[in-house]
């Protein structure tokens, strides 16, 4: 069996070394060689490494790596990504190659939101790869800044309701082991997961919001930095270190939901917001602290026990707004969970 593999491998890659001029033959010869490489187990034989050897060449040369069908591009990255499957976790290329495959790698995955497309289960196969053997920390290593953070986006547009579990399992841990592999974690690529976040973007999924709460709750030490000084800076009026078309208190409501520790240093500016004289500023504050502490089976953080207390106070608030505002929050308070540890508290304050 290694001898007719070994003589298949060796067909494929002396036909690849100078490949077809016409797309169907192109793209038929692509389809063997990703067959024989998916059949290779990951360390194979000194012989069957020596047999892979003139597909490994062939596949990265420009006329290939470079070519500009779609067809061709995606069944060129799944070759590549099986035999960076095969020879993990050796890096079988020069940083320059290396630097062009993930740059292939990552155009292909703009075609997952086409879960019905005849394309869409290698598409799969390439990220399930890039997750299970965590070959995109390579992309650091490489300084690959702007690619990492297209990924993101690209991972957050892509992300659909009705995909697999399994896909955007991939996809989250993708970008886990890159931000915690990360010396720090760029303003950017903050964005680029914050600006996924909030309840009213009509223009972001359900599965992409999950999504970008997943990798916050994942990796909570290493954003918590980033996320304080964009969340202090916006609460203070001074966005100009990040985009201000991002609504603070919807990323104050979802990362509650998710990592509400990365919270802990900015509540006196949250407690601060409900004290000001500014009414607009003050509303907005009741209704996102509301929102949090209704919220059910969540219970309140000794952190944000200073917050509650305040938030009752309002009930006292000069401005009939606002103390209808609290009004109507307490009373979701308690109807989300009548035996709450605050219920004493919230009756006596209200009622």
């Amino acid at each position: 069996m290694d001898q007719k593999r070994q003589q298949q491998l060796r067909d494929v890659g002396s036909k690849l070394e100078n490949p077809p001029a016409t797309k169907d033959a192109l793209v038929k010869l692509l389809k063997q060689a990703a067959t024989c490489l998916t059949e290779l187990d990951q360390s194979p034989s000194a012989s069957i490494l020596e047999s892979l050897q003139p597909s490994l060449n062939a596949i990265v040369k420009p006329e290939l790596l470079k070519h500009q069908d779609r067809d061709v591009k995606l069944l060129v990255a799944t070759c590549i990504c099986e035999i960076t499957r095969i020879t993990a976790p050796e890096a079988p290329y020069s940083d320059d190659v290396l630097k062009d495959i993930f740059r292939l790698i990552v155009s292909t995955f703009s075609g997952l939101s086409d879960t019905n497309g005849p394309a869409f289960g290698r598409r799969v196969v390439i990220l399930e790869t890039l997750a299970r053997y965590r070959s995109c920390v390579v992309m650091l290593d490489l300084e690959c800044d702007d690619l990492v953070n297209e990924m993101f986006r690209t991972f957050f547009s892509v992300a659909r309701d009705d995909h697999p579990e399994s896909v955007l399992t991939s996809m989250q841990t993708i970008m886990v082991v890159l931000l915690e592999e990360s010396e720090d974690v760029r303003e950017d690529l903050l964005f680029s997961i914050l600006s996924i976040l909030g309840r009213n973007k009509s223009d972001v999924t359900t599965a992409a919001r999950r999504l970008a709460m997943n990798v916050i709750e994942h990796c909570a030490a290493k954003l918590e930095p980033g996320i304080k000084q964009f969340l202090v800076s916006s609460i203070s009026g001074d966005n100009r270190s990040m985009n201000s078309e991002i609504d603070y208190h919807e990323v104050i409501y979802d990362i509650y939901r998710c990592a509400p520790q990365i919270l802990s240093g900015v509540t006196p500016y949250l407690t601060g917001e409900l004290l000001t004289d500014n009414l607009d500023t003050r509303l907005k504050a009741v209704k996102l602290v509301g929102d949090l502490f209704a919220l059910p089976g969540l219970a309140i953080s000794e952190a944000f026990q200073p917050i509650f207390s305040e938030f009752l106070k309002r009930l006292a608030d000069r401005v009939v707004g606002v103390r209808m505002s609290v009004l109507e929050h307490v009373k979701s308070c308690l109807l989300s969970n009548p035996s709450r540890a605050e219920a004493p508290q919230i009756i006596c304050k209200g009622f």
